[in-house]
């Protein structure tokens, strides 16, 4: 570490190689050059810049959002810190582990009218697992040993049972890009500095358990429930999930709801359009869907319907299982926080459980199926009847993924599309991701960016055209991905508003100004400016005619636009609700 620019950067950047810390994201910036040269220079770093603080906190979200281990990300001082808070915010409620490295003045020079100078201390609270600010190097053993402890310490809080982003703000004082002569050497050896660096403190996970007790009271609450309803929200593949799950749906009086980002669609125990079923209005099939029991783990589901469905269940029995004895009551029925891990929980269950008791309702699952298979022939009809719409697009669009890639669903109507669909047997994808952990529009091509870095897989982003539009910055920068397929539904405007309810009881005038905000932009010239292979369709044949060559794994990123009428979309999905609102057993 001898002639470093910043030592203390040189163990910051150490004890982020020996913890595992080797994908980075760098905004550009002048008070964070020392920590942009540390880590470029560290031969275990992966580095990409991206120019956008904005879009490069998204990216970073959506390579960790798939590597499930920390991503590194730098900025300099000031806004651009800021810049980072809403895929930090995003980071914290879907558990995805990021550690943020915000590069700040000296504190004696915030409130100073210094250039880039503000409150950087605690400044992503409460949205983060941990929130540490580093102290000025001093050349001193003890503050070197103070840093290696905060560092390592946010790394493994960071990848906890309950993994999130950390931020660690890093004060540094000038010469930035100069060795520095103003600070005492330190009282330890450059190899004494790395050896701490390597084998500082590390935190051993254990996974948590439930007592003897705890687990009778959950086992005859189970046995004793005659329907049974597992609600699955976002959730990353996990094959010992699977496991257990399809041994606990072998009992008939189980059945499975999963949000499409639960990653259950292998599963043939999962009905695919659960959420169209839901859309049912007659009130004998309703009750005979609701559980004496709901289990919950995962995070957001999109469908409103499930939400109120146990609201409506006589005994208002729910289980939330995550590993955090803090459990949220989404469904105003919380009885019981299970702070296990699903996979682990659902497996020792099925081992406990045993078989159905005799007083289950038999025929629980085989109604969801039942319903699910007349939800199918509705979507068959109207999507043969109708005229082309954004339904039909994005039918085609999923109907033609390759097998094994993956998909990141744009939130607004594509999630709720992808929801009622349903994803095609042999062209699931190996993962589904969206940005649900506060629906919001932003940064979903920044993320799905960050999702095809990770892998060599197809990677395709479905997206309406206010999102695709709000983060074209996501596109800007030398990393692009060739792997990268974004499909973006345009309708010239926030269509949504013309079908959920409320904006659409509105006057027409104030609907459209406020609401629809029409646009008249293309995509074109934003894929022609990024490199992006330009695809176009405005009718269901031209779409099918081109899907094969937008998905062509040799042919690199590419970028298909589908124009489509506002007022026929809102038609067509008025009329499927309608018929799916028909849906009921004999």
């Amino acid at each position: 570490m001898t002639g470093s620019l910043h030592p203390l950067v040189d163990q910051l950047v150490e004890i982020c190689a020996a913890r595992g810390v080797h994908d980075w994201i760098l905004a550009p910036g002048s008070r964070s050059a020392p920590l942009t040269v540390a880590i470029t220079r560290h031969a275990a770093m992966r580095c990409r810049l991206v120019f956008d603080e904005r879009a490069a906190a998204y990216v970073a979200l959506g390579l960790a959002q798939q590597l499930r281990t920390p991503v590194g990300l730098v900025c300099t001082s000031g806004t651009a810190a800021v810049n980072f808070a809403p895929a930090v915010v995003e980071a914290f409620y879907q558990g995805v582990p990021l550690l943020v490295l915000t590069a700040d003045r000296p504190p004696e020079w915030i409130d100073q009218q210094d250039n880039q100078a503000i409150h950087q201390d605690n400044l992503y609270v409460p949205h983060v697992r941990g929130s540490y600010t580093l102290p000025l190097d001093d050349g001193k053993l003890d503050t070197r040993w103070f840093v290696a402890r905060i560092v390592a310490n946010a790394i493994d809080v960071a990848q906890g049972w309950e993994p999130g982003p950390v931020h660690i703000n890093v004060p540094l004082r000038e010469p930035l890009y100069t060795p520095t002569h103003s600070v005492a050497p330190a009282e330890q050896p450059a190899e004494a500095t790395a050896a701490l660096a390597a084998t500082g403190p590390r935190a051993l996970l254990s996974k948590p358990q439930l007592d003897e007790g705890a687990w009778q009271e959950l086992i005859g609450q189970w046995r004793s429930a005659k329907r049974k309803l597992i609600v699955a929200g976002m959730h990353p593949t996990d094959p010992c999930l699977h496991a257990a799950l399809a041994a606990l749906a072998s009992d008939p009086s189980v059945a499975i709801f999963a949000d499409v980002t639960a990653n259950l669609h292998t599963l043939p125990c999962v009905p695919p359009h659960a959420d169209a079923v839901l859309g049912t209005r007659d009130a004998a099939t309703l009750d005979r869907l609701r559980p004496d029991l709901v289990v919950n783990f995962g995070g957001q589901v999109t469908s409103k319907a499930v939400k109120t469905l146990p609201r409506g269940s006589g005994s208002k029995t729910l289980w939330h299982v995550r590993p955090n004895i803090v459990a949220p009551d989404t469904y105003q029925a919380l009885t019981h926080s299970v702070p296990m891990a699903p996979a682990d929980f659902f497996g020792q269950l099925a081992t406990r459980a045993g078989q159905a008791p005799a007083e289950g309702d038999t025929v629980y699952q085989g109604s969801w199926a039942a319903l699910d298979a007349q939800a199918a022939a509705v979507l068959e009809r109207l999507l043969a009847e109708d005229p082309f719409s954004e339904f039909a697009a994005v039918h085609s669009v999923l109907s033609a993924l390759p097998p094994g890639s993956l998909l990141q669903a744009g939130n607004s109507m594509p999630i709720r599309y992808i929801n009622l669909l349903g994803l095609q047997r042999g062209h699931h994808p190996v993962q589904v991701n969206g940005n649900r952990g506060t629906s919001g529009i932003d940064g979903t091509v920044s993320t799905t960016v960050g999702a095809a870095m990770s892998t060599q897989a197809i990677t395709t982003l479905i997206v309406g055209d206010l999102g695709f539009f709000y983060d074209r910055n996501g596109l800007w920068h030398r990393h692009m991905p060739p792997n990268l397929r974004i499909v973006v539904l345009n309708n010239h405007g926030g269509g949504i508003f013309d079908i959920i309810e409320g904006p659409n009881q509105l006057e027409r005038e104030r609907q459209e100004t406020y609401f629809l905000t029409p646009q008249p932009l293309t995509a074109r010239r934003t894929a022609e400016d990024h490199g992006l292979r330009y695809f176009h369709a405005a009718d269901g044949g031209d779409l099918k005619a081109q899907l094969g060559a937008f998905f062509a794994e040799e042919a690199g990123p590419a970028l298909f636009e589908i124009e489509t009428d506002m007022a026929t979309n809102t038609a067509v999905y008025g009329r499927f609700k309608a018929a799916a609102a028909g849906l009921r057993l004999d």
